[in-house]
């Protein structure tokens, strides 16, 4: 019986009846204890094991709620900008539009700063634009921690953070122990923050219908939810709040975990080096979202894109050649060109040039298609005259013959040793020595009568041909 009721109580934890359970043993074993013997059984099972119900019922909550924590997580951390945690998260707000916008937050781990970005969905274009602001703000980092989501594993992120020489640790899937920082961080944000904006929507679908209940049926009737949770916030303005929340509020509040510092005197009192940097304008041209796929082949019209030729003079001279190409964040009408990595096509090399659509920017395009023929003839010409160059110093005509006299000279190092062979005969090979003998028989009558009738008698050894050609030649 109660390997049954544990059975019934960790599948159905929450709605499990003591009627339930009644009818299953007596439908089983053919009889049961009374059903005020069951629920007393159940109350006592529930309250002495409540540590495996949890377990079993709900893993995640179990996990953040039970799991020992005694460790600290930040204890490797000794520098200002030494590890950064970033994770996204959809806000628990409904905006004026009707929409819930997502949220990425990043964290760093020495002085607890944290800092929040509204966008539309969490992509590697949204992530590399909070990575902006906190380089901006904060210094670059030497670390960042992530999880494996498409949007921070993408080629984008990647090259992003290779070309900024930012380490990227990668937290292991359904682990969100391993950032626990930033998990804590969104947490915060979603209770101390969220809960007290108008369109707060709740933290789960039951807090949703709570909230919801506020309203009769016949207030909710024909009304959406923009109008039952009092949506008036614009996406700009719950930005807004964000910033104003993180500076003022939590970044100005004394931290446990920081012996009581805030995390702004945290972030004061750091007398160490800061890694800047200086050129605002480069870093955005550096974090540019890829445009299109990221790649692309240089035509003779140019660079092809969203049915759009992007042409630069430069690109004359890279006609048939793999690209990287990146949105101009400052002009959607401009694309940044660089060329792939030697060895490694998939990273992005030298910068190239600024490629753009005459028909929107206004440029003049005669100019342009004439400074691309010009970079092409450069180059072409630049190449006919290095081909020359190499051909009179190396004379490439002349390897095959090094070759052979190479290959000759080592062929007569090397002797192979004669190896036992046995006779392969036919009767074809037998006929044909018939002839052979034959004829060397005849060969021999004539040299005989030759060198009889001659002043000077033939070698033996010579050949009818040899004896014949001899008599002619004295007879002439």
């Amino acid at each position: 019986m109660r390997e049954i009721l544990e059975a019934l109580a960790f599948h159905n934890p929450a709605h499990l009846t003591a009627k339930h359970c009644h009818r299953t043993l007596v439908a089983r074993l053919g009889h049961a204890p009374a059903k005020s013997t069951i629920q007393h059984w159940l109350a006592a099972w529930r309250r002495d094991y409540a540590h495996e119900r949890s377990a079993v019922s709900n893993p995640d909550r179990h996990r953040s709620h039970r799991k020992p924590a005694g460790g600290d997580a930040a204890a490797h951390v000794l520098r200002l900008n030494q590890e950064w945690e970033l994770d996204s998260t959809t806000a628990d707000v409904m905006c004026a539009d009707g929409k819930r916008y997502s949220v990425v937050g990043g964290v760093d781990i020495w002085s607890r700063r944290g800092r929040l970005l509204v966008v539309p969905t969490s992509r590697a274009s949204a992530i590399a634009a909070l990575l902006r602001r906190c380089i901006l703000d904060w210094g670059v980092p030497e670390m960042v921690r992530t999880d494996e989501g498409r949007d921070y594993t993408s080629q984008h992120m990647l090259g992003v953070l290779a070309d900024l020489e930012i380490d990227q640790d990668i937290c292991p899937p359904y682990s969100p122990d391993a950032k626990p920082f930033v998990e804590r961080f969104l947490g915060t944000v979603t209770r101390d923050l969220f809960a007290n904006l108008r369109g707060f929507t709740g933290h789960n679908v039951a807090q949703a219908q709570a909230l919801r209940s506020r309203k009769s049926f016949a207030q909710r009737r024909g009304a959406d939810d923009a109008e039952i949770f009092d949506c008036t916030l614009t996406a700009e303005q719950l930005q807004t709040y964000c910033d104003r929340w993180c500076e003022d509020v939590y970044g100005r509040e004394p931290h446990a975990g920081l012996g009581g510092l805030s995390p702004f005197e945290r972030a004061a009192s750091w007398a160490g080096p800061v890694r800047r940097v200086a050129d605002e304008r480069a870093l955005d041209a550096l974090l540019a979202e890829p445009a299109g796929e990221g790649k692309r082949t240089v035509g003779k019209g140019g660079i092809r894109l969203d049915h759009v030729d992007y042409i630069a003079g430069a690109l004359g001279a890279l006609v048939g050649e793999r690209v990287h190409v990146l949105q101009d964040p400052a002009d959607l009408d401009r694309i940044h060109v660089y060329r792939t990595l030697p060895g490694d096509p998939e990273q992005r090399g030298e910068f190239v040039c600024v490629a753009e659509d005459p028909a929107r920017t206004g440029a003049d395009r005669a100019a342009i298609a004439a400074a691309m023929k010009r970079t092409h003839n450069e180059r072409s010409r630049a190449a006919r005259a290095h081909a020359r160059d190499l051909a009179k110093r190396h004379q490439p005509e002349r390897a095959m013959e090094d070759v052979l006299a190479r290959a000759a000279e080592d062929a007569e190092g090397v002797v192979a040793l004669p190896r036992k062979g046995e006779t392969h005969e036919t009767p074809a090979l037998r006929e044909a020595a018939h002839a052979a003998d034959a004829a060397d028989k005849a060969d021999a009558r004539k040299a005989r009568a030759f060198n009889e009738g001659a002043a000077t008698p033939l070698p033996k050894r010579k050949t009818a041909l040899a004896a014949a050609m001899q008599f002619y030649q004295e007879e002439n």
